[in-house]
């Protein structure tokens, strides 16, 4: 036959004496029941709040990497053109080398003639 632990209110534990142990129960009344409702609705407000700021902050990280997308493409574009200008340019200066040509930094620009009204 096993031994039986039971925890009592006394400090004592004498044998063959009726001990008194610690109730199991558990009472919930109106107000714990107010309290326990109040703890849930705030921890699944908090939850929904974190949710919610988190994707405004993801969206607004998403909108600054378009932002500078956008703008690498355009510098990309511009540098592109630069290239171009720059290619043209040297393509001139050497077709100056054989003669065919007059150099760019040589050019004189014509004035449009003035019409008189």
């Amino acid at each position: 036959m096993g031994r039986v632990l039971t925890i009592t209110h006394s400090g004592h534990n004498i044998a063959g004496v009726r001990k008194k142990t610690i109730g199991r129960e558990i009472i919930i009344g109106p107000n714990a029941i107010k309290f326990v409702a109040i703890t849930i609705f705030a921890i699944l407000a908090i939850v929904y709040l974190t949710q919610s700021t988190s994707g405004a902050n993801r969206s607004i990280k998403v909108r600054d990497l378009d932002d500078k997308k956008t703008q690498l493409e355009m510098e990309k574009e511009r540098l592109e053109v630069e290239q171009t200008r720059l290619k043209s340019l040297k393509e001139i200066d050497n077709n100056v080398e054989k003669n065919v040509l007059e150099p760019a930094s040589n050019v004189d620009h014509l004035n449009p003639p003035t019409t008189a009204n």
